[in-house]
Order: structure tokens, then sequence, then C-alpha cells
């Protein structure tokens, strides 16, 4: 992988994409990139949008990109773009869940500098992460029906994701013959990650958490896809409306229940105002009233989903121990953040306490 210091500048990344791109369509057309922009955003990979147009058949193309290149980082789980890629065709080829289209794919790193592959980009507006959606934006200035309507399209999305049977991302499961219950996903992302961010240190509350977590797993009704990164940011909707026009971000995506991914979303609420001092906006449900909207949509009940709100909370915590050690500094703090770590006592203690 290419060091982040002398990855190759916007300017001649765009140019070379053209060139490339001209290679790899019928006929080998002159190719212009323009409009190109990237975003000071991305963990596991940089983004440059920009639009590409040519000539086929006698008749003008125009096609608006998004560029996903490998970045240098430390943390093993992010270390492959093709990741995302896979996960991404994956779902496309099975199911009707609206991700972005992807055409393009590079694996040779002497193009830019790093692997990329190109996906279609899709116009629509995020809830901003900072400042919190909680704080202000678009979705703060939203009436509060509109507001909630935003939340459950999410989570109805979402569930046609869940849908998909885990064995179309048979990449994942690892030579498993079982559908992935919540044990896999603790061992094969929670402490796959914890190992790498413990770096040799010792963390007794997290340590004993997940233990606790493997040995009381409920068993799973469901398996499939956990996009492992499910929040109102990683969700585009409609310039002017609610509707989800698209999921996105599957870079750490991996199998287990559908609870995972659940918990996730709501606990980014808490994480998103609670943690950072902003008041949590009315409309976004919670506890009881989530809950049950969940086992609407999935049709089943989800009697022990504090058991993944545990297991949210300290996917999180352990996301908090180490700085992932590119270019985006998380600033690792010295002492587990207080807040993050009493989320996780108070989630476990609700779990027993229901058991």
């Amino acid at each position: 992988m290419t060091d982040t210091k002398t990855s190759i500048h916007t300017e001649d990344a765009v140019e070379r994409l053209g060139l490339w791109l001209s290679a790899r369509l019928p006929g080998s057309p002159s190719v212009e990139v323009t409009d190109a922009v990237e975003p000071a955003q991305g963990f596991s990979s940089r983004t440059i949008l920009f639009v590409a147009r040519w000539h086929e058949d006698g008749k003008a193309v125009e096609r608006r990109l998004v560029a996903r290149i490998q970045r240098d980082v430390s943390v093993p789980m992010l270390a492959d773009v093709f990741h995302q890629y896979r996960i991404m065709r994956a779902i496309a080829a099975n199911s009707s869940v609206k991700v972005p289209n992807i055409d393009f794919a590079e694996r040779d790193p002497t193009i830019l500098g790093a692997p990329f592959f190109l996906m279609d980009r899709i116009d629509g507006r995020v809830p901003p992460d900072f400042p919190s959606y909680h704080q202000e934006g678009w979705v703060a200035d939203l009436p509060t029906g509109d507001r909630t309507r935003c939340w459950w399209n999410g989570i109805e999305e979402m569930a046609r994701l869940h849908r998909i049977d885990w064995r179309c991302f048979s990449f994942l499961a690892e030579g498993t013959r079982r559908a992935p219950d919540a044990v896999f996903y603790l061992d094969q992302f929670v402490g796959k990650w914890f190992d790498w961010a413990r770096n040799g240190q010792s963390f007794p509350i997290i340590s004993e958490a997940l233990a606790y977590l493997k040995e009381h797993a409920p068993l799973a009704a469901e398996s499939g896809l956990v996009w492992n990164d499910a929040r109102l940011g990683n969700t585009m909707y409609q310039t002017h409306g609610t509707e989800v026009v698209s999921l996105f971000d599957f870079e750490v995506a991996t199998l287990g229940p559908p609870e995972v991914d659940l918990a996730h979303w709501v606990y980014l609420d808490e994480v998103f105002s609670e943690n950072f001092g902003v008041p949590r906006m009315d409309g976004l449900p919670r506890g009881a009233e989530a809950v049950a909207g969940f086992e609407r949509i999935y049709g089943r009940r989800m009697p022990q989903f504090s058991y993944y709100m545990a297991v949210a909370a300290l996917k999180i915590l352990i996301l908090s121990v180490r700085n992932y050690g590119n270019d985006k500094d998380m600033g690792a703090p010295a002492a587990l953040p207080d807040f993050l770590v009493d989320r996780l006592a108070h989630y476990l203690a609700e779990f027993k306490a229901g058991r």
C-alpha cells in the first residue's frame, strides 16, 4: 500500500482516471474528466467525485462517478478497499436494496497509487455527523413527523438488506456451514478489532464484557449481512423528501443477526447526542418504541434486544481505544471515555435483569 503522504494528488488522479477509463470503454474513446472534488472524509479510502464524458456509438455519454481509493491504514479490517466492492456487488446482484452501481474496478496500485473502484454518484442528502444532526442541519430543521419518517424509512431499507440470504456473502463466511450468530459476529469482528486495538494493553472492562456476551449470546432468529456501520449518517435521502435513495459505507460489513445493526442504529443516536452534550431531538425512536417498530417490520419478536444494545456499546467503546493510524486522527484517549463505559454498563445491566 502507498503511504498517504506520497499518494497521488487529486489533479494527477483525475488525469490518470481519464486515461484508464478510456482504455476500458468500447473503442477506447477520449474521456474528459471534469468537476473533480475530493471531500476530506473517509477512514478506509479516499473519495474523489467527478464527471466523465465521452462519445459512444456517435452519442455523447456523461457519467457522474465516485472513485474510492484505498488508503494506507493500520487497521487490518480496513485494509482492503475491495471488501466494500465485493459487498456492494453482492447486494446489487441479490436484492433491490438501494446501493450505488459499480461498473469499474482496478487492483493494480500503479494507476492511482493504490487499488480503487468507481461507483455511480447518487444525488441526495445525508445527515451530518459534525456538527451532529441532533444539533443543526437539514434533519434538525425537519418537522418532527418527517424526521420520524426518515428514521423509519432507513430501517425499512435496512430490513431489505437483512433479508438477503447470508450465503450470498460466502466470502465472509470463512468456511462456516451454520447461520452466523452473535458469537460468530463477536469472534469475527468485535474480537478481532479488539485484538488489534488493545495493542498488548489490558482493558479488563472490555475483556470481561466480551467474554460475558459470548457466553450468554441468545439464539439467532435470523442471520444475514451485518452492515456494521448502520446509522443515519450512512444513509442518503431524497434532496426534497424522506425516502432513502442509498445506503453506503460497507467497509467493515460482516455476518450475524440483524439486531446487531438495529441496535447500532439506535445507539449511534445516543452517541451523536448525549455523548456530544447535545439534546436528543424529538422524533427519533428509542427503547420500547424502537423495538416495537423493529418487531413489526421484521415480523418477529426481539425479546433480548438489550443484549444487542450492549454489543453496540462494546463495539463503540473498542473503537475508542486506539488511533486508526491514518490521516484521519481519532485522538485516541488516555483513558476509556466515561460516557461509553457507562453506556456499556447500563445495557449489560439491563440485559442481565431481563434474563
